[in-house]
């Protein structure tokens, strides 16, 4: 089953955005609408060809970014649209409904994002976007970097987009979630806005200096600002 206003979404976002803008192409949002449409595509979506300059700043290396197709269509879907796709939906499943054009502006600014954090015990980066979902809850992109994935039977190394959501602070509020892992050791803040500079962290300094090892570097610099931000999301 077609939803046909998907694709007059993709049309309007690229009206609004001159057709062409950044690092994302046409054949790009095609293969995002086939993902919505045709819920037998099981094989990774690329979404970006190249890594946003401000994780190549970070030491991120220059990976094209995919996305598991069933994660795109629970990132831009709500629950009434994979109905109507004949999507089997579990309790464990959680539809964001974002809708082609948040999902899409989301991934597109990627390099004015807030904030950047590194998980301290994986390959695995916590990105808090400027752009807000329809009910006000900022935008955030869990993304796992050098990691491999099999495309047409090939082997890739590639930069991977988790999911992208916006967050729902009824359950923990993004300042509280941000402290209590800053707080055990367990997430270092790479990039803020808030800082002065460059606006790259002490730890994110280190961590292009590693060369993208493991740091377990406890950052309080910026971070004040930061939370400051924070307090009212």
């Amino acid at each position: 089953m077609m939803i046909n206003y998907i694709s007059k979404e993709i049309i309007a976002y690229l009206d609004r955005k001159n057709y062409f803008f950044d690092n994302l192409s046409f054949f790009i949002k095609r293969d995002i609408d086939d993902v919505l449409n045709n819920i037998d595509i099981r094989k990774p979506v690329v979404l970006l060809n190249e890594t946003p300059n401000i994780l190549k700043n970070l030491a991120i290396s220059n990976l094209p970014i995919y996305e598991n197709p069933s994660h795109v269509r629970k990132n831009i879907l709500s629950v009434d649209d994979a109905k109507k796709l004949g999507l089997s939906i579990s309790n464990r499943d959680h539809f964001h409904g974002l809708g082609i054009y948040t999902y899409l502006s989301a991934l597109d600014s990627i390099d004015s994002s807030n904030a950047i954090y590194k998980y301290c015990n994986c390959n695995e980066l916590f990105i808090i976007t400027d752009n807000y979902d329809e009910y006000g809850n900022i935008i955030v992109i869990p993304f796992v970097y050098d990691t491999n994935t099999y495309v047409n039977n090939k082997l890739l190394n590639i930069n991977r987009i988790k999911s992208i959501y916006g967050y729902d602070n009824n359950n923990i509020r993004l300042y509280d979630y941000i402290n209590y892992k800053i707080s055990n050791d367990e997430l270092i803040l790479l990039y803020t806005k808030k800082e002065q500079g460059t606006g790259t962290s002490t730890a994110a300094s280190s961590f292009y200096k590693d060369n993208i090892t493991k740091s377990l570097y406890n950052v309080n610099s910026g971070y004040d600002e930061l939370l400051l931000l924070l307090t009212v999301l």
